[in-house]
């Protein structure tokens, strides 16, 4: 049972901006499944109002999502409040702005803010519902998350998952990685140096409401335009960051938090 949610999930995560339909063939590779299980599961999502069928037996997302993802913006005022700065932080930068959390030691992507008419040059796959599978040593949002945990939670966490690499320039050791983690706890930031995906940086800055650190945002660019624009990027993730914050302040004075 908890296997069939598990691959349930996985399969709603693959609908993204970029890849909004899939049908039984696709999902079955992709997750290498029997065509036949990868059928089942569509079949029951779109039972569920969960998926929507369409011509040619491809499947996009249902609007029994909706209320659900209402419910849970509802819940937490602070997912607004971010998504407000991230629009109006890409039109300012002019690159793409992320927001996630960290759930079960994995990088968990809500969603990401695109500039228009630039910024969409990276390469990167579109977050999507759940994580991009992406170490959370070797991202800026990764680092600037763990860096929130006390330090035995994150050995824990690294002895069960390890240290994988994805690029030369990924944290190899646990030295290394707490290190890194002191540092950004003290200067407030942290950035991914094609840590992730080559060619690739970003900056990320914690977002706190009611004392503690509920997400991270980050801006990623191509290395070149990172390089050119560093600290004048990183000025406009913390400035942004600021004011985000100051306004959950406000909100949690006045029990809207």
């Amino acid at each position: 049972m908890l296997n069939t949610v598990a691959r349930a999930f996985e399969v709603l995560s693959l609908f993204t901006s970029n890849h909004p339909l899939w049908g039984a063939s696709s999902v079955a590779a992709r997750m290498a499944l029997p065509k036949s299980v990868a059928h089942d599961l569509l079949r029951t999502l779109w039972e569920l109002g969960m998926l929507e069928r369409h011509v040619g037996g491809q499947y996009g997302l249902g609007l029994a999502l909706l209320p659900l993802a209402h419910q849970v913006q509802a819940s937490r005022p602070w997912l607004a409040a971010s998504r407000r700065e991230m629009v109006a932080l890409a039109g300012l930068s002019g690159e793409v702005i992320h927001l996630s959390v960290l759930q079960q030691g994995a990088l968990l992507h809500l969603e990401d803010a695109h500039p228009v008419g630039a910024g969409k040059d990276l390469g990167l796959p579109s977050p999507g519902l759940a994580s991009m599978n992406i170490p959370p040593q070797c991202s800026a949002m990764g680092k600037v998350l763990l860096s929130a945990l006390p330090l035995g939670e994150v050995q824990a966490m690294m002895a069960r998952q390890g240290l994988p690499a994805l690029t030369e320039s990924s944290i190899r050791t646990a030295d290394e990685l707490q290190t890194e983690l002191a540092r950004i706890r003290e200067q407030g930031y942290a950035y991914d140096v094609e840590e992730a995906f080559p060619g690739v940086c970003c900056i990320a800055v914690p977002v706190r409401a009611g004392g503690q650190v509920r997400a991270a945002i980050s801006m990623s660019s191509p290395a070149e335009r990172f390089y050119a624009h560093k600290r004048e990027h990183r000025a406009q993730l913390l400035e942004a960051v600021g004011r985000l914050e100051a306004g959950l302040t406000v909100l949690a004075l006045q029990g809207d938090a």
